[in-house]
């Protein structure tokens, strides 16, 4: 009974835990989305603006991309802290200028089946985070800030609002708790999403029904159908849906590259209350064939 009784009291005491629910973004983005992980990187260079151009003409909603900061302070778009994966020279980004990098071949390594490069050659360059805005000012960004030294919190949200992108057009993200801590004390406005370690806390208090004692600011979850975690491998499921999508929030799941994998990554949820909560992140190598089997109609129906 007195177990009962401590149950009860912090499930209630729950209830009094500020949550951020809604977000301007989210009135944006159609349900089902997609977004192009990396531009699309099973089919252009990653993160290319080939990339790019063929997840916009794809209808992709949103791109999603990663940044880290050069020594003279652009906002550069690159996975990797070095470029030594992808180009023909090697180097740490925050250690060289940003004309050091428009002369790399940035799709020197880039392949498909580690025999062919394609785009070896053909004039790839490094992108600025403002040379894609620009190129594409009304689409929607999911940004993962990579690097964490230095920090580059201050420098992303003075390039977002210089671009009037704050409000409803962007996501940022961060694996750690640290740095996306950092931007949201600098650019409150900014949507941002669940930490990996925030979402394990989730998770954990999900699995017996107290997931409002974790304060959450977060509008977007963005989760493999599997992560690992102190507690070990787990895997994303109704219950940890549901815990998170309160409001408007929405869950993204990554990495899904066809639409049979996306209908059963949808079946998840559907059927029930937060079925339109669960979005599958259509990444590297949608088709418009893919895209077309997704019966997007039917689906919406279902939502």
């Amino acid at each position: 009974m007195a177990l009962f009784k401590i149950y009860l009291f912090l499930y209630l005491f729950g209830f009094l835990i500020p949550q951020k629910t809604t977000h301007p973004v989210l009135n944006n983005i159609k349900i089902p989305v997609t977004i192009s992980h990396q531009g699309g990187n099973k089919e252009y260079p990653d993160q290319s603006i080939l990339a790019f151009n063929n997840s916009v003409n794809l209808g992709i909603q949103v791109l999603e991309l990663d940044v880290h900061k050069t020594l003279d302070g652009t906002i550069v778009i690159h996975h990797d802290p070095s470029i030594d994966r992808l180009t023909n020279m090697t180097g740490m980004i925050k250690e060289m200028k940003w004309a050091d990098l428009q002369s790399v071949d940035g799709a020197y390594n880039w392949t498909i089946n580690g025999e062919d490069y394609p785009y070896r050659g053909k004039g790839i360059k490094i992108l600025s985070l403002s040379q894609l805005i620009e190129k594409y000012p009304d689409k929607i960004y999911d940004i993962e800030i990579k690097q964490s030294d230095p920090p580059i919190e201050d420098d992303l949200c003075d390039l977002l609002r210089n671009y009037d992108l704050t409000t409803d057009q962007v996501i940022v993200a961060s694996f750690y708790d640290e740095i996306i801590n950092r931007f949201h004390e600098v650019c409150p406005e900014v949507a941002i999403s669940l930490s990996v370690n925030k979402g394990t806390k989730l998770y954990l208090l999900s699995r017996i029904g107290l997931e409002r004692l974790l304060p959450i600011n977060s509008v977007i979850a963005q989760l493999p159908l599997q992560f690992s975690s102190p507690f070990g491998d787990l895997s994303l499921d109704k219950r940890y849906i549901n815990a998170f999508s309160k409001g408007d929030r929405q869950v993204w799941v990554w990495t899904v590259d066809d639409s049979s994998e996306m209908e059963e990554v949808l079946e998840i949820g559907c059927g029930d209350a937060f079925c339109s909560r669960l979005v599958a992140q259509t990444v590297n190598a949608l088709t418009v064939t893919d895209l077309n089997q997704l019966n997007i109609d039917s689906l919406m129906s279902i939502l």
